[in-house]
């Protein structure tokens, strides 16, 4: 059975999933207050192949940002500098980029949709599992759950956003998509007690959110809403259509799962951990304290496999101590005089080549300082240059700072020295080896080689 769990704060929804010949079958729906999921999880001993998780919606974040068209690591340099400038410093985060888009004239931009949850709340989920012999194999956020099940059920469209309901005690919840992108998530107190459509507080908020994303996006539009949960009424429905306009689509997942006839006990969050395809999902969550498990586990491995090796090499030199006397120093004796007539070639060749290196020690100074003029670009400042000799010719490094109207800008200035020097006829072998940021600017060190 593959167990899946959407943390909700103090409870935890759960659902069990068979898979036979490729048909998906709900066996177990239930909700627990999290202070009784071990116990839970013991009494399933043996019954359970997988754990997934979705953390509280709450404790995460998706946001989606538009970053100058940078590489690799710079890139990734840039994303998290913006996390950090939106959230703070206290997430684990994941990131994928979604294409680029057009800036200006031929320029072109990065477009990254980024998920994280605290730092915090992930750890406190993997203590949950500290008792149980099988731990999760994959934490993720609820939006990116229920991305998931929209996908594969053909609901999200890249020219039209979705919303998704979920309505639920003690909170309800809203996320709207767009394509690859979770644009809004928002949870909603479920008002008790409230039979008549004009005064439904919970239809008001969802109306709100719409009206929110409505501001927000003013060009484009929500197609349509999708609404699940046991606590539907036919007059929040109903409401929210009057209020929205929209087309309000009942939840049905039973063209996907077995079991789901009448709707009861159906978390979509959870069935939407189920059809996640681990191999090709990006955005999988490790607890700090699992990854240093892992670190440990690694380290133990690399000193055993060191061990080993130490273990058959001493044996080898024990047996090979243990061959005759004489054939070995008849056979050293061999070997030494090879070993000496190899030396004294060595040595004249070692006498030729140190007498070429004198002749050509010295570089091409004045190329070396115009080409350098010509590769910095306005907005870089060198403070240091350093050349020395190698077996092969010339290397060294440049050292300097960018000084950008922002940290993004001053990245953009690197990449392009970088660049510059890659296009170069007299440097080659480029490579930026240390950025570091200090406000708006960034110092950085680039090492290079002399073509020769």
């Amino acid at each position: 059975m593959l167990l899946c769990i959407d943390f909700t704060g103090e409870i935890a929804k759960i659902t069990g999933v068979d898979n036979k010949k490729g048909e998906l079958r709900i066996v177990e729906a239930q909700e627990l207050n999290v202070s009784y999921l071990g116990e839970y999880l013991r009494s399933k001993t043996g019954k359970i192949k997988e754990i997934r998780v979705s953390a509280p919606m709450d404790k995460t974040f998706h946001k989606t940002f538009i970053l100058p068209n940078l590489k690799g690591k710079t890139l990734m340099e840039a994303v998290k500098n913006e996390v950090i400038k939106a959230f703070g410093g206290n997430y684990q985060f994941e990131q994928l980029n979604l294409g680029e888009t057009v800036a200006s004239g031929s320029k072109t931009n990065i477009i990254t949709t980024t998920a994280g949850i605290e730092i915090k709340a992930l750890q406190e989920m993997s203590q949950v599992f500290a008792g149980s012999s099988l731990k999760p194999g994959l934490f993720t956020t609820y939006p990116l759950a229920l991305q998931a099940l929209l996908e594969i059920m053909g609901l999200l469209s890249e020219d039209e956003a979705v919303g998704f309901v979920e309505i639920s005690h003690p909170r309800s919840r809203i996320v709207i998509f767009k394509g690859k992108e979770i644009r809004v998530t928002r949870e909603l107190p479920l008002a008790e007690g409230e039979n008549e459509p004009e005064n439904s507080a919970l239809a008001k908020d969802i109306y709100r959110t719409v009206l929110f994303y409505a501001e927000s996006f003013p060009n484009e539009k929500i197609s349509k809403i999708v609404i699940a949960g046991n606590s539907i009424t036919s007059e929040i429905s109903e409401n929210l259509k009057q209020k929205t306009g929209l087309e309000i689509f009942p939840f049905n997942a039973q063209p996907f799962f077995q079991g789901t006839e009448d709707n009861s006990g159906v978390y979509p969050g959870c069935l939407g951990l189920a059809l996640i395809n681990p191999d090709r999902f990006r955005f999988k969550f490790v607890p700090l304290s699992v990854q240093e498990k892992r670190k440990t586990r690694k380290r133990l491995s690399l000193f055993s496999l060191i061990l080993a090796i130490i273990l058959l090499v001493f044996t080898s030199v024990i047996f090979r101590l243990s061959l005759d006397a004489k054939y070995l120093n008849g056979y050293g004796g061999g070997i030494k005089g090879e070993i000496t007539m190899k030396e004294d070639n060595m040595k004249g060749m070692a006498w030729e080549l140190v007498s070429h290196s004198i002749e050509n020690s010295q570089p091409r100074w004045s190329e070396i300082l115009l080409e350098l003029a010509a590769v910095v670009p306005p907005g870089i400042a060198l403070k240091s240059m350093t050349i020395r000799k190698i077996k092969n010719g010339w290397s060294g490094d440049v050292c300097g700072s960018a000084d950008g109207q922002d940290e993004i800008t001053s990245l953009v200035f690197v990449e392009e020295l970088q660049n510059n020097f890659l296009k170069s006829p007299l440097f080659t072998g480029t490579k930026v080896v240390e950025k570091k940021l200090e406000g708006e600017k960034i110092n950085f060190k680039i090492t290079y080689q002399l073509k020769s």
